[in-house]
């Protein structure tokens, strides 16, 4: 005890207790240098934070996902369209032998006024024409008052149709059995007839009637 009354500190404490001041005396100051290196740190990133949101307002547009204009809406070159024409009227020629039944039969019955074409089978088993008759007269009350090729008017013997108002046929040779032959008419609206006008053809059924509108 000293003189004041205050008991002095051992030896053994002061040993211990300066060295504890120190150390702790110690950490603070690396407390503090390391707070320091912290804020230090964190400024470039908030440079490199600031950097990456001003490229990104900078940034072109994101194109959508297949497009091939760079997000850009760029009208592409005026488109053309091919308008094709009407498609041909299919007529099928056929028969049971020169004595008969025979037939005439078209896919279509009616057209546009205009361009026609006709695109004719012979599925029969001998020769057969196709002719187009302007006519108001039913198909099939033709008469049949001619003969001869080209037809006439005959006072017996007849065996043919008139063909004076013939517009368009698929004409000669004959279509003879398996053959395909196209022809194209302009046809004005109106009545007309098919018919095949070989010798007795018609009287044996190879007429039908068709339309033009």
């Amino acid at each position: 005890m000293t003189g004041g009354g205050v008991e002095a500190m051992p030896a053994s404490a002061v040993s211990w207790f300066g060295p504890r001041n120190r150390q702790s005396a110690h950490a603070h100051r690396l407390g503090r240098s390391r707070v320091k290196c912290s804020v230090h740190s964190l400024a470039p990133l908030a440079v490199l934070a600031l950097a990456v949101a001003a490229t990104g307002a900078c940034a072109p547009p994101t194109p959508a996902p297949g497009a091939g204009d760079g997000g850009v809406n760029v009208a592409g070159p005026p488109q053309t369209v091919l308008v094709r024409g009407a498609a041909p009227i299919d007529v099928v020629l056929s028969d049971s032998g020169p004595s008969g039944p025979m037939s005439l039969v078209p896919f279509d019955s009616s057209a546009s006024a205009g361009d026609v074409t006709f695109r004719v089978k012979n599925l029969g088993t001998m020769e057969h024409e196709m002719i187009v008759l302007k006519t108001d007269t039913p198909f099939d009350q033709l008469p049949v008052a001619d003969a001869g090729d080209p037809p006439v008017p005959v006072k017996t013997g007849a065996n043919k149709v008139d063909e004076a108002n013939n517009v368009g046929e698929t004409g000669d040779p004959n279509l003879k059995p398996g053959e395909t032959r196209s022809f194209t008419v302009k046809l004005a609206a109106g009545k007309y007839v098919l018919v095949c006008n070989l010798a007795g053809h018609y009287q044996m059924g190879m007429r039908a009637p068709f339309m033009v509108q």
